[in-house]
Parts: structure tokens; C-alpha cells; sequence
């Protein structure tokens, strides 16, 4: 089914607050989920011993307007945009989220690849190797769980 609207693509990082723990992440994965398919949001959230990275997709002003809760959401600080963009297909589009812990390894090689945002505002959106790496990752984890 065609999208009524443009979509866009942010990708950021953070720090974990010290609120934040393994057990914690399974209450926010689920609410985060129930919100953004009301919002028509899907994306991917990783988190590897106190760092997240995750990748949104979805219509404006939802998006912007999910971004600027994040920003202000305690569990959290250091809030880094990545990438943020017009893009003309969902890679994640079965998600609302996917979610993983992962390897430090995993975040730092995905991070390695991006090139950082100069100005705010629109900038590139993730590279297709990047992209696909996260697709990937998210299938393979999809595929685990079932």
C-alpha cells in the first residue's frame, strides 16, 4: 500500500542514563511499539552496554514530533542525530520496532560508516551499506524469533 505522505529517515545515538538496564528495555520496546504503529513509524532500536542506536522511519510531523519526546526522555542523554532525510521506501516496514541487544562491535562498525552531520537539518541518509547491514541484522533477528 502506497504512503499518503513523504516519508523520512532519522537515525541517531545515544547514552543510556543509569535508569536504564536489560530488564528495563522490555516495558520500553513495548510501549515504543504500540506508539509508533498509531504514529505509522517503523524503525529499529539496538542497544549494546549503554549505547543505543536506533534508525526511524515514517511520515512528518510524526517523526519530528517522536524525535523531540526522545530528546527529552530521561532515560537518555547525548542524543546525537546521524542522519536525518527524504527517503521514497520503509526498510523496516514490518516493524514498528525491532529491537536487539547487540555487540559494541556491531554499533561501532554501524557508526564507522556514517559520515557526521555538519549542520542541522536534512543530511544523507545512512549509506546503502549501512542500510542494508541493518536490514539484514533485523531479518536475521526476525527469522530467530520465530
Amino acid at each position: 500500500m502506497p504512503e499518503s505522505s513523504p516519508l523520512y529517515s532519522l537515525l541517531y545515538r545515544s547514552e543510556a542514563s543509569r535508569a536504564v538496564h536489560e530488564v528495563t528495555l522490555g516495558t520500553l520496546v513495548r510501549k515504543a511499539r504500540l506508539y509508533n504503529q498509531q504514529a505509522r513509524i517503523t524503525g529499529m532500536l539496538l542497544y549494546a552496554k549503554g549505547h543505543f542506536l536506533q534508525l526511524l522511519e515514517g511520515p512528518e510531523p510524526a517523526l519530528s514530533d517522536l524525535y523531540a519526546r526522545i530528546n527529552d526522555d530521561k532515560r537518555h542523554y547525548d542524543v546525537t542525530t546521524l542522519s536525518y532525510g527524504a527517503i521514497e521506501l520503509r526498510s523496516f516496514g514490518r516493524w514498528p520496532l525491532a529491537y536487539a541487544s547487540v555487540d559494541a562491535a556491531f554499533l561501532d562498525k554501524v557508526a564507522k560508516c556514517l559520515p557526521q552531520p555538519t549542520t542541522v537539518g536534512l543530511t544523507a541518509p545512512p549509506c546503502p551499506e549501512v542500510a542494508q547491514l541493518l536490514r539484514d541484522f533485523a531479518k536475521e533477528h526476525d527469522q530467530a524469533a520465530h
